[in-house]
């Protein structure tokens, strides 16, 4: 950890407190305070660029390496958020808004014979503008019209929901 200590005081014990007085440690030290099997530890520490040789002892800079385990962990998270994208873009269908006459309400076409029954006011949907989904929601007042959307019609828009 760097920066202010002891705001996080309280989740420090000795051997972090140890730890933290050294900027360079062994491959087996790192391993063992990482809780990385000794391989991991040591092709992370050479992907980071961490490894230094001082005379004949090979020794990781700390800094270095948890500067590289941090970029790690944000490229897993952004992946995860990635995954967790697509897999709500699979869960959504697409279609075409359009006017169900019958009721005056806006309903969605998905093709020939499939609708989705209708939409209440409120709703959420994501509509395609310029080739990229902006979330929205549908409403009414003088006539039906999407939230933070300009459109004199809705007919035919491509939306998903």
């Amino acid at each position: 950890m760097s920066g202010n200590l002891w705001m996080f005081s309280d989740m420090l014990d000795d051997e972090d407190a140890k730890m933290m007085q050294h900027e360079f440690v062994t491959y087996y030290e790192g391993a063992d305070y990482y809780g990385l099997g000794l391989k991991v530890f040591t092709r992370l520490a050479h992907e980071a660029g961490a490894v230094y040789k001082i005379g004949k002892r090979v020794l990781i800079r700390r800094d270095i390496f948890e500067e590289y385990l941090r970029i790690l962990r944000r490229k897993e998270d952004t992946s995860e958020m990635d995954e967790n994208m697509k897999s709500e873009d699979n869960d959504m269908r697409q279609g075409a808004l359009t006017l169900d006459a019958q009721t005056g309400r806006m309903d969605i076409r998905f093709d020939l014979e499939n609708y989705y029954g209708g939409l209440q006011c409120g709703e959420r949907l994501d509509i395609l503008i310029n080739g990229e989904w902006v979330p929205t929601r549908i409403e009414m007042g003088d006539g039906w019209y999407l939230s933070g959307i300009k459109t004199d019609n809705l007919e035919g828009l491509i939306v998903r929901i």
